[in-house]
């Protein structure tokens, strides 16, 4: 399974699709795609759905703050989307929904 897929949008927006597990043991790679692409492409904005995340560690949380940091050097939007319950519990203990742009429903 891949585990991150990236699409670039007409609207030269970065649609970042993370699947599985984010951990320690895929974090760098998933990192350096996410940076590659940001770099490569240069958008307006980064979107990272959550959706199909099903363990997201403290690497894994590295590897969101690192994309943001990367869209903020391209003044790109970031934003975080679809956070299973789970995940979205560990980004609201980390101190992480406002910079993410996420929202509890």
């Amino acid at each position: 399974m891949q585990r991150v897929s990236i699409d670039v949008g007409l609207d030269r927006s970065l649609e970042v699709v993370l699947r599985g597990e984010v951990d320690f043991t895929n974090a760098a790679t998933s990192a350096e795609a996410i940076r590659a692409a940001i770099v490569a492409e240069r958008p307006t904005a980064v979107r990272v759905d959550l959706a199909e995340v099903t363990f997201l560690d403290s690497s894994g949380i590295g590897v969101l703050v690192q994309a943001m940091k990367a869209a903020a050097a391209f003044d790109a939007i970031f934003r975080v989307e679809q956070p299973t319950d789970k995940v979205l519990d560990q980004l609201d203990t980390a101190g992480l929904l406002e910079p993410f742009g996420v929202t509890r429903s």
